[in-house]
């Protein structure tokens, strides 16, 4: 099988911008905390901690995705740059009407597509399982927000406050809260989240589970933080997420197709940055998009690495990608480190929010802190489980290293990104 190079622009952008990047992280580790005030800019705008590590995530999934700007098509990459752009646009953005545009058009992109771009026969059956658990929510989450806006005055939620309001907009926070938590997806509002990355092109999976996924985390943190923790987060619904993320687990144990089985496990991991949302105040917010950039980041250098297994192989079952695997000790490198990213090994930035999270949990609920600490077992044993599949009764798929060279680069790039923001983190 042939594959296409990597041409010399598109090396000579990515790399470019990574620099920049790297210089923004350097400049802004420490970026405004400040909601309001300073950090906004004529009320429409705002770069606080939120949108500072959100951006983060979002670029460095637009750069790997560069790598492989000569396999997409064009409409492929304009959907995708506007998903992306739009996806920033919603992180900084304070005004609650064009937050909502902005939101909506990030996921859309994607949707349509799912729609075209997809080559499986089950594509519309995911798309109706998308529009319904996610786009028809839109609506809803519209009328909530003007009801907000002009409750309390602004269209400008970083200046609304609860204490101005009554019991009716506490209400309308709730259910904005449960709207967000169908974008992220939680429980019960999970069934399309597997369906949809199983039948749609690894580049929407990709940006699905890196960054589609934080923007219901980004809603919860910036309009409905005044009742997360007594109304929506609360342990009873701690313990039912945690409790399902162990389903999710035994669930990726038994299945062969390899996204669905990533996709499962983003479920299951997700549920750490609402635990964090959950048990903490101010701090957790940090601590939640902290996690949520690390997320991100393994996510999608896994359905990346996936991506080059398929296009070897032509398949997407376990046991015929194992032969990809291990067919050398590069790529048994690479897809050891993809999974150590998977399963939040350290020195991945998750590992070490999961463990604070757990830490706190003690002084929180003694039944919360019981089910992190075997959540964190059970998180780690389930891709330790396929390394071993691996291991043992693997034949070898023999590929010229530097006929794929171009496709492993984005994979390496993502990984060391993910030990370089543990060390800046």
């Amino acid at each position: 099988m042939g594959f296409k190079w990597f041409d010399g622009y598109s090396w000579g952008v990515s790399f470019l911008v990574t620099l920049v990047l790297m210089l923004l992280l350097c400049v802004c580790v420490s970026p405004m905390v400040d909601y309001c005030g300073l950090s906004a800019v004529s009320g429409f705008l705002c770069f606080d901690t939120v949108s500072f590590y959100l951006i983060i995530l979002s670029s460095l999934l637009v750069l790997s995705l560069l790598f492989f700007v000569k396999d997409l098509s064009s409409v492929s990459l304009v959907m995708l740059i506007l998903s992306v752009v739009c996806s920033v646009l919603s992180y900084c953005c304070v005004n609650s009407f064009w937050f909502w545009c902005f939101y909506e058009l990030s996921i859309l992109s994607l949707l349509l597509l799912l729609i075209v771009e997809s080559p499986y026969s089950e594509r519309y059956v995911a798309s109706w399982y998308l529009l319904g658990y996610s786009v028809l929510s839109s609506l809803p989450m519209l009328l909530c927000l003007v009801y907000l806006s002009l409750r309390l005055g602004t269209f400008n939620f970083g200046c609304w406050s609860l204490w101005e309001g009554g019991s009716v907009d506490c209400v309308v926070l709730v259910v904005l809260g449960v709207l967000f938590i169908v974008k992220v997806p939680l429980t019960p509002f999970h069934v399309w989240l597997p369906l949809v990355h199983a039948e749609a092109t690894s580049p929407v999976s990709v940006c699905l589970s890196g960054y589609v996924m934080k923007l219901g985390i980004l809603g919860l943190c910036r309009i409905c933080s005044w009742v997360l923790p007594d109304f929506v987060f609360t342990v009873p619904y701690l313990v039912v997420c945690l409790v399902s993320s162990f389903l999710f687990f035994f669930g990726a144990c038994c299945e062969l197709d390899g996204k669905r089985w990533l996709a499962f496990m983003s479920l299951s991991h997700i549920v750490i940055a609402c635990v964090c949302l959950g048990e903490f105040e101010y701090e957790g917010v940090g601590l939640c998009l902290l996690y949520c950039l690390g997320h991100g980041l393994s996510a999608a250098v896994t359905f990346i690495f996936l991506w080059v297994s398929y296009e070897i192989t032509g398949s997407r079952n376990w046991l015929v990608l194992k032969s990809v695997v291990w067919s050398g000790p590069l790529f048994s490198c690479i897809g050891v480190f993809c999974l150590c990213s998977v399963m939040s090994f350290p020195p991945t930035v998750q590992f070490f929010c999961e463990v604070y999270a757990v830490v706190k949990s003690f002084w929180f609920s003694g039944l919360l802190f019981f089910l992190l600490g075997l959540y964190l077992f059970i998180s780690g044993l389930v891709p330790l489980f396929l390394i071993c599949v691996f291991l043992v009764r693997h034949i070898s798929l023999r590929c010229c290293v530097g006929e794929v060279f171009g496709l492993i680069v984005p994979i390496v790039f993502l990984l060391c990104w993910c030990v370089i923001l543990f060390l800046v983190g």
